[in-house]
């Protein structure tokens, strides 16, 4: 009895000074984004990233269609985390509430940190241009810690159904525009009578014109994108350039043509869904068409669709002004910013930088655990390499879901190609679809390095905008739906882009633009 009665004291205070080690440990609080895939606190993942760096986490992970709305309360009311995740709104980072915070002096100016070594010396930063840091910065402090440097020009994927391509003779790819219209034109007509169903031209719906599913064609078109610059080197907004009407003619000629959902506009996302089959194409991100080499370990189309279904992706056609192309409004592909009072405790924000700022370098293995969890708590490997999961992992996956932590977390630049098409096993795409999306890449690399294409307004601040922007450009989407439904003439919109163009709100927006810049 004397034995056990050692051994349960000895456990006991093995147990508590665990608890007491726990307790000394530094909490953290964190806010950040679930994007829909339900992470949830104390989870696994969330207790394997706490042993790592020896801090209590006290994260809270905020539904993304509530997160704005909690994030500017909390702002507004100054009672922030230590750390939250910062959301884009209207394509920017420093959007107005955040940078009203900022001046109030809510969030910390880290420039200080990063000046002092951490910039130069941090595995992943040192390895970011001087953009990156340019894009983070706001009234020449740095308020936000970017997570990695995204994807180039990332909404610039024709993606096709290869096998229509191959089943109606179209294997012969556009290199234009123009081309480009009468393919998609004659291979829908041809797979809506071979496939005894309409097949559209184009998965393309939304109220918005100025979208991811149309962005990158009209600055085939204009030669900018969003906010660019006239010939006069005067900020302009894309929908207001005088080439734009041309890309409205290209979705015209569609239109008429029948081969464009006659609800193009509205938000019917399933009448010509691509991924149900429904077109024969649609611009989104030009790493999104990474189906498996088998094309059944990793699907790219709806269930209900047949494995002979085959995705595709062209390459970048030339437009009068450029080519299919939409650059990130910033390169930035998530960040957070810090609370200003943490840098009061010194321990605080030293572990703060620590967990926030951490690489494979020095933790090895850290890049796999931030891109597929940990081994034996949330996957295993299959004889051919595959990473499985049990029911069990799936569950403890889903709690503790990677892509969130990975938007908070530092990581390293990303290559979509590598991470998509090239995993290992059987979810593998095929050596042809890895070359071509290189080759799509490369060209979106050359095409924005040559042209310096950008968004001119990037970090620059108006108060019209803010304030007169939603009112100013109220009816800009629905006359240019008409225009391509035939309902008013080019003279009518180019008489309504002229009257907003000359209105005292739009110019006032590029004189505030002009004066920030400065």
């Amino acid at each position: 009895m004397k034995k056990v009665l050692t051994l349960v004291l000895a456990l006991a205070m093995a147990l508590s000074m665990i608890a007491l080690a726990e307790d000394d440990r530094i909490t953290i609080s964190v806010m950040g984004i679930d994007w829909g895939y339900g992470p949830s606190a104390n989870s696994s993942m969330e207790q394997w990233w706490e042993d790592l760096f020896d801090v209590n986490l006290d994260i809270e992970w905020v539904n993304y269609n509530d997160y704005n709305e909690k994030a500017n309360l909390m702002m507004t009311s100054n009672s922030i985390p230590d750390v939250i995740q910062i959301n884009k709104t209207n394509g920017a980072y420093y959007y107005p509430i955040f940078t009203s915070a900022i001046d109030n002096g809510l969030f910390l100016d880290l420039t200080p940190y990063l000046e002092d070594g951490l910039k130069a010396n941090n595995a992943v930063m040192s390895k970011w241009p001087q953009s990156i840091w340019d894009q983070a910065t706001y009234k020449g402090g740095i308020y936000i810690l970017p997570r990695s440097k995204a994807e180039v020009s990332q909404q610039s994927g024709i993606t096709v159904r290869r096998d229509l391509m191959r089943k109606y003779g179209f294997e012969d790819e556009p290199t234009t525009m123009d081309e480009l219209k009468d393919w998609l034109i004659d291979l829908s007509n041809a797979a809506t009578e071979g496939e005894g169903q309409k097949i559209y031209a184009l998965d393309f719906y939304g109220d918005l014109m100025n979208n991811a599913r149309s962005t990158a064609f009209a600055a085939a078109f204009t030669g900018q994108i969003d906010w660019g610059w006239d010939e006069d080197g005067n900020r302009e907004y894309i929908m207001f350039d005088p080439n734009y009407i041309n890309f409205l003619d290209w979705m015209k000629d569609l239109y008429d043509a029948g081969v464009l959902d006659p609800e193009f506009a509205l938000g019917n996302s399933e009448t010509s869904k691509w991924k149900g089959g429904r077109s024969v194409a649609f611009l989104t991100a030009w790493y999104n068409w990474n189906q498996s080499a088998d094309r059944v370990t990793n699907r790219i189309f709806d269930s209900v669709c047949p494995d002979s279904y085959e995705a595709w992706c062209l390459m970048p056609v030339e437009g009068d002004n450029g080519i299919v192309i939409a650059v990130n409004s910033s390169d930035i592909d998530s960040c957070i910013a810090i609370n200003a009072a943490c840098a009061e405790d010194e321990a605080k924000m030293a572990k703060i930088l620590q967990v926030f700022c951490a690489t494979e370098e020095e933790y090895p293995g850290y890049n796999d655990v931030l891109s597929y969890g940990v081994e034996g708590l949330h996957f295993y490997f299959d004889e051919d390499g595959t990473r499985k999961k049990t029911d069990e992992q799936k569950i403890a996956n889903t709690q503790g879901y990677v892509g969130a932590w990975n938007q908070i977390f530092l990581k390293v630049d990303a290559d979509q190609v590598a991470s998509k098409f090239m995993r290992a096993g059987a979810s593998r795409a095929s050596d042809e679809a890895i070359e071509r999306a290189y080759a799509i890449k490369d060209v979106l690399v050359a095409f924005q390095a040559e042209t310096g294409m950008a968004f001119s307004n990037q970090n620059l601040f108006s108060e019209t905008y803010n304030s007169s922007w939603a009112a100013l450009t109220s009816d800009v989407n629905s006359m240019a739906t008409k225009y391509i439904m035939g309902e008013i003439t080019a003279d009518d919109w180019t008489a309504f882009v002229d009257g907003i163009v000359s209105s005292a709100e739009y110019q006032a927006i590029l004189s505030e633009y002009a004066e920030s810049a400065k």
